[in-house]
This record gives structure tokens, C-alpha cells and sequence, in this order.
């Protein structure tokens, strides 16, 4: 790694590996744990609200079953998102958009991924475009998918917001495509990846994160080849990690 390079611990889902994931729970442990960038997943509610869950159904993640389109943000937050983890998270609730963005106060960058439900979702871009705006929280965000549409409108509406493309298998003429599209990022799996990928992407002048990696022998192996950020459920690994990396330098 380029020594001055950023460089940016982020916290999958928050701190998933030790609280329960997309709360605001997760996401205040992940901050004390020394993220510099946390992941979020959002989807888009029946009354048009942003909330902050990965899957499409709330049955793996909360005690409440059925689509979040399909459901108001009151409904679905008279479910428990957290008692799954233990006792002692009891009562978390999937929190919005705003929520997130007021807990983390400027701590972190946040990386926002947009899902899709059934299909791909009307409106929800202009909906995280508005709450970013209230919050005047441009400088700090990072809206990525694998909904290249979802990247095509953000970057149309909002010149000013990095965007990066996840993917998850090979995908030749990526570097191509993200320059012509002038999405910043790659979010690539983490098995996708090696120095000549790395050394790539800077040369088109685009980041590179890697999700997800939990095994430090792993993050060692990327910090060696100059990623930008590393996407990982235990934010306090990967600060040791990467402290004891730049010692040696």
C-alpha cells in the first residue's frame, strides 16, 4: 500500500459479527470499534420510507414476517430486530435512513446499498437523495449496488456522490464501464482480487473495497496490495490488523 493512501476499515451491516446487523446497535459498536466507514443495506418501505435492512423479507433478521414493500415503517418496526443476538439487545428496531445518519453524527463515511424488492424500487432514489440533502451529508457517503440502474440515476441526479459497483463474479470491461459511467468505486468480492486488479483499478483512478473478509491472514494479503477499504463483520480485527500493517512500514 501507498503510504498517504486512505484507507478505510468498514464495518459490514455494522459490527454483524457482534451485534445484530442493520441496527443502530451494530452500527455504534462498529464506530467504537474504529470504523472509518460503515455498510448499510436500505429498501424501501409502503409509505415510501428508507429502512435500513438487508433482506427483501424480515423473517431472517427480525420476529416479523412478510415483504418490507409490502409494509409501513411503523409495521415493520413493531417487530424486534435484535433479541435474535441476545438479551441484551431486546427491542432494537430496523432503524431508517435518518436514523443511521444521526447516530454516526460525521464519526464515519457511510456506505449506503441500495437493494431491490420484488423489483427494482420506484422512487428510492430520490428518497435517500432527499434524506442526504436534509442531513447535508454529501461529503460522507458512498451509494453503491448491484443494481447498475440504481448507480446510473444516482450518478444522473447526484453529481457530487461517490458510486461504486458491486459485483460478485468476473466482470470483464469493468474498469471500462465504471470510467465511462464515472462511478468512482469497485466493490468487488474479495476472491476477485489480486495486486494486478488492485494496480488496475488505480490506474483508472478507481477505489477498491473488498467484502467481505473476516480472516486477518486474508487482510493482509489486501492491505499488502493497496486496496482503499476492506468490508468486514469484525471492525476491531481488521483496526488491528491494519495498525500493526502500517507499523511495519
Amino acid at each position: 500500500m501507498e503510504l498517504g493512501t486512505r484507507f478505510d476499515i468498514v464495518a459490514h451491516r455494522g459490527a454483524m459479527g457482534c451485534a445484530p446487523e442493520n441496527t443502530l446497535a451494530s452500527f455504534q459498536k462498529a464506530i467504537d470499534m474504529g470504523a472509518t466507514m460503515i455498510e448499510l443495506d436500505v429498501h424501501l418501505t409502503k409509505d415510501q420510507e428508507i429502512a435500513v435492512i438487508h433482506d427483501s423479507d424480515l423473517s431472517r433478521t427480525t420476529t416479523g414476517r412478510g415483504l418490507v414493500e409490502d409494509m409501513t415503517l411503523a409495521e415493520i418496526r413493531a417487530f424486534d430486530a435484535g433479541i435474535a443476538m441476545g438479551a441484551e439487545f431486546r427491542g432494537e428496531k430496523v432503524p431508517t435512513l435518518q436514523e443511521v445518519i444521526e447516530l454516526v453524527n460525521h464519526q464515519a463515511t457511510l456506505n449506503i446499498e441500495i437493494k431491490a424488492g420484488r423489483d427494482l424500487y420506484p422512487g428510492i432514489v430520490d428518497r435517500i437523495l432527499e434524506v442526504i440533502s436534509a442531513f447535508g451529508a454529501e461529503d460522507e457517503i458512498v451509494i453503491s449496488s448491484f443494481h447498475k440502474a440504481y448507480l446510473r440515476e444516482v450518478r444522473q441526479k447526484a453529481q457530487n456522490l461517490e458510486v461504486a459497483v458491486l459485483f460478485e463474479k468476473p466482470a470483464p470491461g469493468i474498469f471500462d464501464e465504471a470510467v465511462r459511467e464515472k462511478w468512482q468505486g469497485l466493490h468487488p468480492w474479495y476472491r476477485l482480487i489480486d495486486k494486478e486488479f488492485v494496480d488496475h483499478a488505480c490506474r483508472w483512478g478507481l477505489s477498491v473495497r473488498a467484502w467481505t473478509v473476516n480472516r486477518a491472514s486474508e487482510m493482509k494479503d489486501l492491505l499488502q496490495w493497496g486496496v482503499n477499504g476492506i468490508i468486514t463483520n469484525f471492525p476491531d480485527l481488521l483496526s488491528s490488523v491494519a495498525a500493526g500493517f502500517h507499523d511495519e512500514f
